[in-house]
């Protein structure tokens, strides 16, 4: 069944709803609404902005209410979340559908069902993305409405369980945030420039997939090459040292380090510990320099999630400006005791945060089961 048999056209949220605009919307007064993006789910409303707010351009924000769908359509593109009944705005990450044939599906079970068909179609490797005609082309497998019905009913209780763990799960990085965001007492030094600080290599232009499959047999030293993701980063498979083009690869080795998302969902970072890496042009490697300071670079990397964000471009294949970082970020240090501290209990916050993903992983191969199950008998 075509996506356009069910359900309306998908409409796009607002662009340039930008910080700066969401923020100046408070002037504005009225009614205070959630507003997301391409996040994984839209239920934590972590933004508000007023309903007479304006975009960047000065256009007055779309907002959306009623019974519907949101879904991602970059970042975390076809991650969907249903809603029943709520007012909200959109950026241009993000859209909104409706059902117009109710007797061919619930929109709730369209929501739990078919976002990893969705999250598959998104291609592009570091800027995963969803455009309305590739959902339109897809074709969905949809069992009748009242084998739909009876799934929902039996999945009430699981349901129950996931929405709670998604509850906690947004409970915990408010609690990782607020680790972050001790007050110090004690610095080892105050606002010391993170070009004195941290070094950084680009990728390898031409590491494309087809290069790393015609170099994996060679023999020497592998070196895993990294690329980019809007999840976690990407293992592309392990190469030994060689060219590309008559020029040899650049390799970070034997100390650790942060990987950055230059290109996609740009700006996120992930800690690598040591090991032997090299990197497409989709992301950078930084490291820590020699210093007089004790830095740890795992604490750094935290501190410095919400930053490698701000140089990040809002198009839907956002860039991360490495120049503005390295030229506005100056960073307070304190002592290395307390650093561990802090990073001790973050990532004891980070190791909850784990096991709940996992049981909403288990929760979501239990739903794909129900379904294979129901439409068996039938």
């Amino acid at each position: 069944m075509k996506f356009q048999q069910m359900f309306s056209d998908i409409k796009k949220g607002n662009f340039g709803l930008t910080e700066q605009a969401i923020y100046k919307s408070i002037q504005n007064g009225g009614e205070f609404i959630p507003i997301w993006g391409g996040n994984k789910n839209h239920d934590s409303t972590e933004r508000l902005i007023s309903v007479n707010g304006k975009t960047k351009k000065n256009n007055s924000i779309t907002i959306f209410e009623g019974e519907g769908i949101i879904i991602s359509l970059d970042g975390s593109a076809g991650s969907m979340t249903y809603k029943e009944n709520q007012k909200f705005a959109l950026n241009h990450h993000a859209g909104f559908f409706k059902v117009i044939k109710p007797n061919l599906i619930i929109p709730e079970f369209f929501a739990l069902f078919y976002e990893n068909q969705l999250k598959e179609k998104s291609v592009s490797e570091g800027s995963k993305t969803l455009t309305q005609n590739q959902i339109f082309q897809m074709d969905f497998e949809i069992p009748d409405i009242k084998i739909q019905e009876k799934i929902m009913n039996s999945i009430q209780s699981i349901l129950k369980t996931k929405n709670e763990l998604q509850k906690l799960s947004i409970r915990i990085e408010k609690i990782k945030s607020l680790i972050l965001a001790i007050d110090y007492t004690k610095f080892q030094v105050e606002g010391y420039p993170i070009t004195s600080l941290l070094d950084c290599i680009s990728g390898n232009t031409g590491l494309i997939e087809k290069i790393i499959y015609q170099k994996i047999p060679l023999v020497g030293d592998r070196y895993t090459v990294l690329s980019s993701s809007t999840e976690s980063w990407t293992k592309l498979g392990e190469i030994p040292k060689c060219e590309i083009d008559g020029k040899e690869i650049k390799v970070f080795k034997n100390t650790e380090g942060i990987l950055i998302v230059r290109n996609g969902k740009a700006g996120t970072s992930f800690y690598l510990e040591k090991g032997k890496y090299t990197i497409n042009d989709h992301a950078y490697i930084l490291s820590l320099k020699d210093s007089p300071f004790e830095v740890s670079l795992k604490w750094l990397m935290y501190n410095l999630k919400s930053d490698f964000l701000e140089y990040s471009s809002s198009s839907d294949n956002g860039t991360w400006n490495k120049t503005g970082f390295y030229e506005n970020i100056f960073v307070n240090i304190p002592t290395l005791k307390k650093q561990l501290n802090v990073l001790t209990q973050y990532e004891q916050m980070e190791k909850i945060e784990k096991k709940i993903k996992g049981s909403l992983n288990q929760i979501s191969c239990i739903f794909e089961k129900q379904i294979i199950t129901h439409i068996a008998k039938t």
